[in-house]
């Protein structure tokens, strides 16, 4: 490194230009539709990925040295085979749900939703910004996968998953008031929940119910 007074300033190296892919083709290693990748590199490597434009399910893909052998490829496979599998499964039930999802969610019942939930939030927030002491600058309702609420503290913005125009009013009322209550305290920290054991004593028996539905 060279010396600039005492501040010490690294010499910035030229990347390492990435390998070239030499072939690609499709072959059969360990019993699975592989893609095989050969490229100039001394390792071998694999993952699991899902329909393109090899194959069209979800399939092995090994990057390999251009010399390596083929039963050396196979017997790599074969040792990772649990694995391959468990992410297989993994990839092809994520489709699964978008799928699901994608045919729950007909433009006619999201507007409907959509709808039912905007009144109910509508009824629900003047009394819950007056208790919590904080406003969302906006409040978003959406198709959510994984959560049912959502905060962005710095711009104030919340977001309510639709699947809450279906749920009784204790179980909307909790995720609002969490919402809420990270316009207050980011994290789920102390302080967010002492906040919360102030504002609704039941929240944590409210959460254990809520997470008993499963999201689709």
């Amino acid at each position: 490194m060279g010396v600039e007074g005492r501040r010490l300033v690294p010499v910035r190296r030229a990347a390492r230009p990435r390998p070239h892919v030499i072939s690609a083709h499709v072959t059969r290693l360990a019993g699975y539709e592989t893609v095989l990748v050969r490229k100039n590199i001394r390792n071998i490597y694999l993952r699991v990925k899902g329909p393109d434009r090899y194959l069209d399910a979800v399939h092995p893909e090994v990057t390999a040295p251009r010399t390596a052998r083929l039963d050396t490829l196979s017997r790599f496979v074969d040792e990772h085979r649990d694995w391959i599998d468990r992410t297989a499964a993994a990839i092809n039930q994520t489709e699964r749900s978008g799928e699901a999802l994608a045919d729950k969610w007909t433009p006619q019942r999201r507007r409907e939703a959509s709808a039912r939930l905007g009144r109910r939030v509508k009824e629900l927030l003047p009394r819950w910004t007056a208790v919590v002491g904080r406003s969302p600058s906006h409040i978003s309702l959406r198709v959510m996968k994984t959560r049912w609420g959502s905060c962005t503290p710095a711009t104030g913005r919340i977001r309510l998953n639709l699947e809450l125009a279906d749920m009784p009013d204790r179980l909307l009322e909790y995720v609002l008031v969490h919402e809420l209550t990270h316009l207050r305290a980011s994290g789920h920290g102390p302080l967010f929940q002492r906040y919360m054991d102030a504002y609704l004593p039941d929240w944590c028996d409210r959460r254990r119910e809520i997470n008993r539905h499963i999201l689709v």
